[in-house]
């Protein structure tokens, strides 16, 4: 496996986890901001889950340039 596609996987797995904590923290879903609140988690508030989306989503599409790329 060639470096550029080691290091896409890499980046694609970054920004898959962004975005899982981001969908997990989330403030839209009341039931799970309820959850979170017995659990001894916490929610984000919209500003922060936005932007560990977007930092997710471009960490990704890295990733995805680096494998398609070389």
């Amino acid at each position: 496996m060639s470096k550029h596609i080691k290091s896409g996987i890499i980046y694609l797995l970054l920004g898959g986890f962004f975005i899982y904590w981001a969908e997990t923290h989330s403030p839209k879903k009341i039931g799970q901001a309820i959850g979170n609140a017995f659990s001894g988690s916490y929610t984000m508030d919209e500003t922060s889950y936005y932007i560990c989306l977007a930092i997710g989503v471009v960490i990704a599409l890295l990733g995805v340039k680096k494998m398609i790329g070389k």
